[in-house]
């Protein structure tokens, strides 16, 4: 729901032209692509691609649908006997989800060695593509920190070496060490806050057993921008009122080196022997070594740790240990990540099956009607939830039938639809004509419909008995009507707006339903569906589809129709995943 509380008054400026559709042109009330694109979600993916022991690669999901296969022109190429040519595809959906399906292919697709049709990824899963192995990561995008523009001191001396913990020698750690970064990870597991996790891996630094004199987490940004995350931290029983107000000392050169090789770095000002590490930095501090390890890495920033030590620190030994210390708080990070992922996860799906029980309320449980065959096509999709289709008695005796579409989706989209189903079975059964029942849901849904949002609607009022037929349309798809000949017309279109958009009077058009011969309504899951070259089936394709399948069908029930017309659709689609709710009703008189 957008931040705009149910009850606030808000209207479209009469000077825009309101949303409306004709024959040639749909308007949907949403966008139900497999967007968002990932890069505005919360979790950023990649995939780490391995073939048996050849080396790895990383490839990030920047693309919010990927079809993966040995075929031209596909988003990941696999080339490799044991991949189909469109062996699978990862979608993210609406929500910021990341999906895999497999795509008929001869050798199946596996996750955690399980094979699966489709499933939702977690992070760390293990996709199984033939002999590919792809390893689904997920992070979350680090918090916006606001930039410090000053209290930092850089040191700028060039330094005379750098050098990595992977060029030294394997370091020695203590068990009493090793028993305190243990106890670390049980802290941070515990730690909800994530500015509390960085000030108690920076207070670690500067206990008494592991001798740092200042602390820092920081951030590091591609153009040189730095903040202070955490810190700066000093030892209680040393700290002095002149350090308490002190800026810290940051070696520009240090933190190049580490943005540089992503790996812990160990830099002094002391020259030592050759078995040690050896960095020249400002001879206008005192005598110190510093170890800087990432925390965290993205293309744009870096998040690490910046200790200082006393001169008798500056071993391997102590970068080992400040190393292994950064990667238990790394550890800790990704477990919070796991956490979070799978309790959004849960929610979401909790939505979701609300959203399903509200929509599946919506289907007329009645479908027979004196002088009238009906039948219903309803195919929610996973995530959307805006559709809605209805069949009501009036007390004039004619029969309502209506198609909605909700913009939206989820709980938001299920919610409005239940909105729209009590206004207007309320309505019919209050006596008020089609006109005017389509009138006070409009003046209902301006008052309370969120901000940006707006329904599509056809209705229509049927005799059965003569075929007499008001139609309103309310800026939806216009109804079709197929002659047993195969011909076919469009009932009323483009002439009223979406309800909820602006307090424009419904206007409604007369037309005549002959025997034999068969009314559609539906929604725009039906003219918009795409198959796997994204194609989109269209208005004209589908009526023509139709007009020709009541054609073959004549003197058939209208769920033959409604059946053929299903198989026609999901032939269309193939292998393409849904991207809308699938609603459609037919009619024919008696």
């Amino acid at each position: 729901m957008s931040g705009r509380r149910f009850g606030t008054h808000r209207r479209r400026s009469m000077s825009t032209p309101p949303p409306m559709v004709g024959p040639g042109r749909t308007m949907s009330p949403a966008d139900d692509s497999l967007g968002p694109a990932p890069s505005s979600s919360d979790w950023k993916g990649h995939l780490e691609i391995r073939l048996g022991d050849l080396p790895g690669t990383r490839r990030p999901l920047t693309e919010s649908h990927i079809v993966i296969g040995r075929a031209p022109g596909v988003q990941l190429t696999l080339d490799h006997y044991t991949v189909s040519r469109r062996h699978a595809e990862l979608f993210c959906d609406p929500f910021g989800r990341w999906w895999i399906r497999d795509l008929g292919s001869t050798n199946g697709t596996l996750v955690n060695d399980e094979r699966i049709n489709e499933k939702v990824l977690k992070p760390g899963d293990r996709i199984g593509i033939g002999d590919y192995i792809l390893e689904f990561q997920l992070t979350a995008r680090a918090p916006r920190v606001p930039i410090d523009p000053g209290g930092l001191h850089f040191e700028e001396d060039k330094p005379t070496a750098i050098r990595k913990l992977g060029e030294l020698d394997p370091p020695r750690i203590a068990a009493k060490h090793l028993f305190t970064l243990m106890d670390l990870s049980r802290r941070l597991l515990s730690i909800e806050d994530a500015t509390d996790r960085f000030d108690a891996l920076c207070q670690l630094m500067v206990r008494e057993d592991f001798h740092g004199s200042m602390a820092l987490a920081l951030r590091l940004r591609q153009n040189g921008a730095l903040t202070i995350l955490s810190g700066p931290h000093r030892p209680f029983q040393s700290l002095r009122r002149e350090d308490s107000v002190a800026p810290p000392y940051i070696s520009r050169r240090v933190l190049a080196a580490v943005q540089d090789t992503r790996e812990p770095v160990l830099a002094g000002n002391l020259v030592s022997d050759s078995a040690t590490v050896e960095l020249t930095m400002s001879r206008d501090v005192m005598a110190l070594w510093v170890v800087a390890c990432p925390l965290r890495v993205e293309e744009q920033m870096m998040n690490l740790l910046y200790v200082t030590l006393p001169p008798d620190f500056g071993s391997v030994e102590w970068l080992g240990l400040i190393a292994l210390a950064a990667e238990v708080y790394q550890q800790a990070e990704s477990a919070w990540e796991a956490r979070r992922h799978a309790q959004a996860h849960a929610a979401i799906e909790r939505e979701l099956e609300m959203a399903h029980q509200i929509q599946r309320t919506f289907v007329p449980k009645r479908l027979e009607f004196k002088a009238l065959d009906v039948a219903l096509g309803f195919e929610p999709c996973r995530w959307v939830g805006g559709d809605y289709v209805d069949i009501v008695p009036m007390p004039d005796g004619r029969l309502m039938l209506a198609v909605a579409d909700v913009c939206g989706k989820g709980l938001q989209a299920a919610l409005i639809g239940s909105s729209v189903h009590t206004m207007v079975r309320a309505t019919v059964d209050a006596g008020r004509g089609i006109t005017g029942m389509m009138d006070r849901l409009n003046a209902y849904l301006c008052e309370y419909l969120p901000e940006h949002s707006f329904v599509t609607m056809v209705a229509v009022a049927l005799d059965p008995a003569t075929g007499r037929m008001e139609c309103v349309n309310a800026g939806h798809p216009p109804a079709l009507v197929a002659t047993a000949e195969g011909g076919l017309r469009h009932l009323q279109a483009a002439v009223n707006p979406a309800l909820g958009v602006g307090p424009v009077p419904m206007e409604a058009h007369q037309s005549v339903l002959a025997p034999g011969e068969v009314l559609a309504m539906y929604t725009d899951g039906l003219t918009e569906l795409r198959n796997s070259s994204k194609q989109m089936l269209g208005l004209h394709a589908l009526g023509t589809g139709f007009a020709k399948l009541c054609a073959t069908s004549a003197g058939r029930p209208v769920a033959s129709i409604a059946d053929k017309l299903t198989h026609m659709l999901e032939e269309f689609r193939g292998d393409q995943l849904p991207e809308d709710d699938r609603a459609f009703l037919l009619a024919r008189r008696t």
